[in-house]
């Protein structure tokens, strides 16, 4: 038996911010590294980056960043030899295909590993609490997606997204800081910011300051900011003072921002920096609107089941007070608005999972690479080398011999003449599928027959001998 059969498996969570590695049958990473290289000035440039543009420089830059960001996992984190170990990796299902081939291009020519598996990180995620229906909620760097997953299988068609995530936090946390924040140097009174902040300072600010306000708290603020608005917005009222009050802000917050400076920042911004993942835009989109938008589109025999089991996952659901605000504007959407009045006795409930919101997908892929049918649905090499480097899709279950598989259309009308190809090609394998169950079937049926002939022989030898 080959020592990767009986060695755990890797299992890598390429994620836009951080990178999860480890190995299958290990509740916790072993590592979480920024998902980035250093370039020769020292800076962080992002792994992923560009992967949507089809040419073949970006295509040959993006291999190299790739080789080397996994040759520091393997001989850095994990210390261990690529070829001993097979390789299962989360991925979102909207993943550029770019971005998967050239992956698996890496780990099979560069690393020499037995084998690699593709598994969304969605479907992942219902491994860790052992639910094969459930509605995943996904907050991550740049956008927030939610996803029903119905018996096991995604139902791509009610995908929903939107761009509110941490990236949107920290621009919030950047334009309030700069507009009302106050820095204060050594025996010196405190002076207006002037200078940049940079990213990771943001998100050090986030993670240790912000928080989400209460239900309650959220409407009051966001009533007194609407009369702002308004009376701002009037002739008459202009600069007039509102009705409305706002609740008194949480207390400020110092940081150190190095050289004996401190960054004085603003209760409002700890408090209302977050607001904008609640908060409808023009298109009437929310972090709870787009977990409603996606409930309505799956049947109906199934919805109530997908709001019992909610899976909220990402960095950004880590915030405080995020799991109860988005209860709370769930049912207040769905009592409010008419747009979601089929929903009205439908029961929303969040899962309490066994690990922290970042790392429940990586726990799935670690549980799912324990299971059988792991080396079943993995790529081998030869199967990649074999098929022109390419590989198949998430829901293949079935793997094509490589004259079989369609061509990539180069246009939209070469693709259009390509869709009479497939059905001839599906035609063809149906007929030879029904052919080869046929013949099975008259085999079997022979085979039957004659273990009866056989008994019936051996019945008649019996009775001869007795007589």
């Amino acid at each position: 038996m080959p020592l990767y059969q009986t060695l755990f498996a890797v299992v890598l969570d390429i994620g836009q911010a951080y990178t999860k590695v480890g190995f299958a049958g290990e509740s916790s990473p072993r590592a979480i590294i920024p998902t980035s290289l250093k370039t020769e000035g020292n800076e962080e440039e992002p792994l992923i980056a560009g992967i949507a543009e089809n040419s073949e420089i970006n295509k040959l830059h993006l291999g190299t960043k790739l080789k080397a960001f996994l040759h520091h996992i393997y001989f850095k984190y994990l210390q261990i030899s690529p070829k001993d170990r097979r390789v299962i990796v989360c991925e979102s299902l909207l993943n550029p295909t770019i971005f998967r081939e050239i992956i698996a291009d890496v780990l099979f020519t560069n690393f020499e590993v037995p084998s690699v598996l593709f598994a969304p990180h969605h479907l992942l995620s219902c491994f860790t609490v052992a639910a094969d229906t459930a509605l995943v909620l996904d907050c991550s760097e740049y956008e927030s997606s939610a996803l029903p997953v119905i018996e096991g299988t995604p139902v791509i068609w009610a995908w929903h997204a939107a761009p509110l995530a941490s990236n949107a936090i920290h621009r919030q946390i950047h334009t309030m800081i700069q507009a009302g924040g106050l820095i204060q140097k050594e025996n010196g009174k405190p002076v207006k910011l002037t200078e940049d902040i940079p990213h990771n300072v943001i998100e050090d600010i986030k993670v240790k300051s912000c928080f989400v306000a209460g239900y309650e708290r959220a409407k009051q603020i966001q009533a007194h900011r609407l009369a702002q608005w308004t009376a701002a917005a009037s002739q008459e009222g202009e600069g007039a003072a509102t009705t409305e009050k706002r609740p008194s802000p949480p207390p400020d917050m110092v940081y150190p921002m190095g050289g004996r400076k401190l960054l004085m920042i603003p209760g409002i911004v700890r408090e209302e920096a977050a607001e904008v993942l609640f908060e409808q835009d023009n298109d009437r989109l929310s972090v709870a609107t787009i977990v409603l938008d996606s409930i309505l589109k799956c049947p109906l025999d199934s919805r109530k089941e997908l709001a019992k089991n909610l899976i909220v996952l990402g960095g950004t659901s880590m915030l405080p007070g995020f799991l109860h605000r988005l209860l709370s504007e769930l049912r207040d959407l769905v009592a409010e608005e008419d747009r979601y009045q089929q929903l009205s006795e439908c029961e929303f409930r969040v899962h309490k999972t066994p690990v922290h919101p970042n790392l429940v997908s990586w726990l799935g892929a670690s549980i799912y690479a324990c299971l059988d049918t792991f080396p079943i649905k993995s790529v081998t090499k030869d199967y990649f080398t074999q098929h022109k480097k390419r590989l198949p899709d998430w829901c293949v279950l079935d793997l094509q011999p490589p004259e079989q598989l369609p061509e990539r259309p180069s246009s939209l009308l070469s693709g259009i003449k390509g869709l009479s190809r497939t059905s001839k090609i599906g035609a063809t394998s149906m007929t030879s599928l029904k052919t080869s169950t046929r013949t099975s079937t008259s085999s079997a049926s022979a085979a039957l027959a004659s273990l009866r002939l056989s008994k019936s022989d051996t019945k008649l030898s019996s009775a001869e001998t007795k007589k």
